[in-house]
């Protein structure tokens, strides 16, 4: 049976690794349809999707200056 210093350390360490993947965000859902356009389930997706190379989204399928809602299509420029 491990010591108690063993069993404290182990258990910090599983609490960390916890903490860490509570803290990372998720992922955002993003299909590739080809020729660098892009199809997310919510026009937030899109844009943290590019944001992931510091380039501006923009929205095809837009209407008007507001951001789309439900599914869109996109580039990252």
């Amino acid at each position: 049976m491990p010591d108690r210093t063993a069993r404290a350390a182990w258990a910090a360490l599983l609490a960390a690794a916890a903490l860490a993947g509570c803290a990372s965000r998720p992922v955002p859902r993003v299909t590739m349809l080809g020729d660098g356009v892009m199809k997310a389930p919510t026009a937030q997706e899109a844009e943290a999707y590019c944001r992931n190379f510091g380039a501006p989204t923009r929205f095809l399928n837009a209407r008007g200056p507001a951001v789309p809602a439900g599914e869109v299509t996109f580039r990252c420029d």
